[in-house]
């Protein structure tokens, strides 16, 4: 059966531009060439992963790093998606705001996104990016609670 993966703007980067000694990007480079080299796996990318992983680009030319983002796949975002995130976006803000109100949800925008990506066309996000992790659970326990009514 054939993996579907979204990949995380944070995987591409540490991948694509690794800066030296840092354990995180040695991770995401091993688990991408992975990825890249199991022919039952289709990678995809959104806009905003792209737009992501080119901002900040630092240790190699943007020209490179635009050429691998352009030998993925990617998704179209529509208004479909765009509704799912901000509905997880607003579950998240309800449960996450009373358990820990210090926690800034607006820096992890994106992260629903795609998560919401992620669920509306099929996809894996694979990494251990604890945030995406945490939102993934979110819809998971949110899908169950509406079963129980």
């Amino acid at each position: 059966m054939m993996r579907r993966v979204l990949l995380d703007a944070n995987m591409l980067i540490g991948a694509l531009e690794p800066e030296p000694g840092n354990e995180a990007h040695q991770k995401a480079g091993e688990l991408y060439l992975a990825l890249t080299n199991d022919p039952d796996v289709e990678l995809f990318i959104t806009p905003l992963v792209r737009y992501e992983a080119l901002r900040g680009v630092v240790r190699i030319p943007f020209d490179e790093m635009k050429s691998a983002l352009d030998e993925l796949q990617e998704i179209d975002v529509h208004d479909v998606e765009a509704n799912r995130a901000a509905e997880i976006f607003r579950l998240a803000k309800g449960q996450w705001e009373q358990v820990n109100p210090e926690v800034n949800l607006n820096k992890r925008s994106f992260d629903f996104f795609h998560c919401a990506c992620e669920e509306i066309n099929g996809l894996e996000i694979d990494g251990d990016d604890p945030h995406i992790q945490k939102i993934k659970q979110l819809i998971q326990d949110g899908k169950q609670n509406a079963q129980t009514y």
